[in-house]
């Protein structure tokens, strides 16, 4: 993906549905579906998802079966940050053609993790990579499945950071400061911020102009344009520094509809007066690339300028470059921060701290917890580490860049289009400024939430533990050992499952019996999602729960696990609880005899305290709520193998305690 600066992000304007139905008649009237297609691909091959969206909209709307308008138009919308439009056609596609576009699958999941539905979202991106993961049959998945196991990674960090997020309290600036468009890019002294804007001309044209707001008593007053000495006319200016007596910003030029090629510029204040702005060399503004987001600093006792390019030798997409400099302006030879720091993802606008040698910036990576979210790395021994995520609050599940603090460290500043920033019509089209103050953060105490460099083993691996909780296990009918009234059976969930999934032709088989056409179609996929998603995606789910169990007895650690069976309403109590107790020892033996007895000897642990313990507890039999699933056994097809009857037939960890 290539991002030339901030405006691929944020300029945005939005579609009114209600406008497209209303000019719907109109419109496919006087253009075939032919014409409106081309226009929608050109769309689309510009960059411009905006059009591309409404015109794909209106061919779904005019050939509404259409599978190949509904894929174009959930990514055009997907690309262009509608989310819920996108999200309402893949899962369309999911439910009717998954066979035909696997890759709806991945970014169902994508869409959800950016809503922060991270366990939705987790569930998908483990489908996708089950199923495609064999890259010598499925090739062209290769990147996917890569980006798909890192995204789990991203959610499973995000649920983690959320459950244990810091009380730092986060402030929005009113619209002295913010507007419907978009706002980013700050950089505050201690009287005034300086900040770039996406603002409406007289002639409906949008422009990023370079805005300060005076700042008095802890309130920020009513922005102003600089003189049009920086903002220059009908240019795109933005991403202000002030060092010394430099000013550094950006001017860009439009690419195509969303994409920008920017290069950095540099004012010097002499004899009470800005000079003219002069481009940066040729090491700098490399030729044909993007070079953006420039901050600059003292550090090791130089002067220093920090940016991001899409330039060759670099990472992959946007990387974080830095490059010494003299107070004349002679610049030595740009530095790549290194691989801790880039990846073949996006890396940009950063900010560092000479104070702490810390480096700040933002990253789209799938381990991030959605969109963009912002990072520091620590300078130590000539190098940049690994990032840390600074967690919850301060990221969500959005795009949140543009982190800065003010010269006197009271404040710090960044750009999100979080829920709750101000838009036009269209929900998190556009980005505003945001603060917190250090000194009511966890911030200055080096002490923030973050993920995944906690010191303290138990309570990380207990912390991704928890995240698998609820747990639910599947079986089928009467299962284990069926028409007993025993409550113990010696048989372990692991075979059961493995019996029951040997099944699933069967399931099929029955349960799509007699029908025809769609609605055979529609039963068949209904058993397989049962199948995948619910008894191997439990199973699985179990798998990691007893690894982290055993990463856990290593550590020494006690662990309470708590197991509920669940019984039907609909037959003889007394047989179900029973077969609900069966059902929990079939769990406990799987306990019993993972891996050959591993955690055999942590369970029967009462006194040891020298070794890790485990203690299982059987909460009462709850009964399921009632249901309309049929109990007659001469109807098996709904009672036995229906989706629905199956769902019923569970167990479940229902809670985990660390003692």
């Amino acid at each position: 993906m290539f991002l030339s600066s901030q405006q691929k992000y944020l300029f945005k304007k939005t579609i009114n549905i209600f406008f497209i139905i209303t000019l719907f008649s109109f419109i496919t009237n006087a253009q075939s579906k032919k014409q409106l297609y081309k226009t929608a691909t050109s769309s689309f091959e510009n960059k411009d998802y905006e059009n591309a969206t409404y015109y794909f909209h209106l061919l779904v709307l005019r050939d509404s079966l259409n599978p190949d308008y509904q894929y174009q138009l959930a990514t055009a919308a997907r690309l262009n940050y509608q989310n819920d439009l996108s999200l309402y056609w893949y899962k369309k596609l999911y439910e009717n053609y998954s066979d035909k576009y696997p890759d709806v699958i991945y970014y169902l999941g994508l869409l959800h993790k950016n809503k922060g539905d991270y366990k939705i979202a987790i569930q998908y991106f483990n489908k996708f990579y089950k199923k495609y993961k064999n890259t010598k049959r499925f090739p062209e998945y290769a990147n996917l499945v890569k980006s798909a196991e890192a995204h789990i990674k991203g959610c499973e960090n995000a649920l983690i950071s959320k459950e244990n997020a810091s009380s730092i309290k986060i402030f929005h600036l009113d619209s002295n400061v913010n507007s419907k468009l978009s706002e980013y890019a700050p950089f505050m002294n201690d009287t005034s911020l300086i900040f770039s804007s996406l603002r409406k001309t007289k002639k409906d044209e949008v422009f990023s102009k370079i805005y300060s707001a005076r700042f008095k008593q802890d309130t920020f007053y009513q922005a102003q344009p600089l003189s049009e000495f920086i903002n220059e006319l009908n240019t795109n200016v933005a991403n202000t520094c002030l060092y010394k007596n430099f000013l550094f910003f950006t001017k860009c030029r439009p690419i195509n509809a969303t994409e920008f090629e920017c290069k950095i510029f540099v004012s010097q204040y002499i004899n009470h007066h800005w000079t003219s702005p002069v481009e940066l060399t040729y090491e700098i503004n490399h030729p044909r690339y993007t070079t953006t987001h420039p901050y600059a600093t003292k550090w090791k006792d130089k002067n220093v300028l920090f940016f991001s390019s899409n330039r060759p030798n670099g990472m992959g997409g946007m990387d974080i470059w830095y490059t010494f400099f003299d107070d004349q302006l002679n610049f030595e030879k740009p530095i790549n921060a290194g691989k801790s720091v880039n990846s073949e993802y996006d890396e940009i606008t950063p900010f560092f701290d000479p104070l702490k040698d810390r480096l700040y910036f933002s990253s789209n990576t799938p381990l991030s917890f959605g969109g963009f979210d912002i990072f520091y790395s620590q300078w130590t021994k000539n190098s940049f580490e690994n990032p840390v995520n600074i967690g919850f609050p301060i990221n969500s599940p959005y795009n949140d860049i543009y982190y800065t603090m003010s010269t006197n460290r009271k404040i710090a500043l960044f750009s999100s289009n979080r829920i709750g920033s101000y838009f036009e019509s269209m929900p998190n089209c556009c980005n505003d400024l945001y603060y917190f103050k250090t000194g009511d953060s966890l911030m200055t105490k080096d002490t923030i939430q973050h993920i995944p460099n906690q010191k303290d083993t138990i309570v990380q691996t207990f912390n991704k533990l928890k995240l698998l909780v609820p747990l639910t296990l599947y079986f089928h009918n009467d299962e284990p050992d069926p028409k007993t009234k025993k409550i113990v059976t010696d048989k372990n969930y692991q075979r059961t499952c493995e019996l029951y999934l040997k099944m699933k032709e069967e399931y099929i088989r029955e349960y799509s019996a007699g029908l025809k056409g769609q609605e055979k179609e529609k039963a068949i996929r209904e058993i397989e999602t049962f199948f995948e998603d619910s008894v191997e995606y439990g199973f699985n789910q179990l798998e990691k729960f007893a690894a982290y169990l055993e990463e856990l007895m290593n550590n020494k650690a006690i662990v309470k696990v708590v197991m509920k069976g669940f019984c039907s309403p609909l037959a003889s109590t007394e047989y179900n609880i029973n077969l609900a107790k069966r059902r929990i020892s079939s769990l406990r033996n799987y306990f019993y005899q993972y891996k050959n007895g591993k955690l055999l000897p942590y369970i029967k642990n009462e006194q040891d305290t020298t070794i890790g313990r485990i203690i299982l507890v059987d909460e009462d039999i709850g009964e399921l709520p009632y249901s309309k699933v049929s109990d007659d056994l001469k109807d098996k097809r709904n009672s036995v193998y229906s989706p629905y009857a199956a769902a019923e037939r569970k167990i479940q960890i229902i809670a985990v305690e660390l003692k």
